[in-house]
């Protein structure tokens, strides 16, 4: 056999390897966006979904503008809030923001790392939600794209 032939496919395989192996580290870094929804009651519903937060930038470039639009004009004057919020994200060392504990019922938001997490636990049911602070920056860049205005 030609030695050729043999180093084409590993050099492949290398290729190949090295684009899985980025990929991977790019999706790790990025963080995901984590939902997952308990019932209580005897069979009730488990619902839990993963997405890598490397895709929602992605897939909002194939949701058409309109899908984006403030129906008033009063939503976009919080955009600038809304930045300053994130900004402020990622000055804020790891902490819980808001905590809530009623009978029956805990809300417990707080930030760790570059993520937020949001957790409630009632009677019926636990819902944990977390997702990466830089995600939140894509979609209200976003809604500025889709909103046009005076600056925010």
């Amino acid at each position: 056999m030609h030695p050729l032939a043999i180093k084409i496919p590993a050099v492949i395989m290398a290729v190949g390897a090295s684009i899985v192996g980025t990929a991977a580290i790019v999706t790790y870094d990025a963080g995901a966006v984590r939902v997952s929804v308990v019932e209580k009651k005897s069979h009730g519903t488990n619902v839990h979904v993963i997405v890598p937060a490397v895709l929602v930038p992605a897939v909002l470039e194939f949701v058409p503008s309109h899908n984006f639009h403030m129906k008033s004009g009063e939503t976009r004057k919080w955009l600038p809030a809304v930045k300053a919020a994130l900004r402020e994200l990622d000055r804020c060392p790891d902490a819980t923001l808001v905590q809530v504990t009623s009978p029956g019922e805990n809300v417990n938001i707080s930030k760790r790392g570059d993520s937020i997490y949001i957790d409630v636990d009632d009677p019926g049911e636990t819902v944990h939600v977390s997702f990466p602070v830089p995600l939140v920056r894509s979609v209200v860049q976003k809604l500025e794209e889709s909103n046009p205005g005076p600056p925010v």
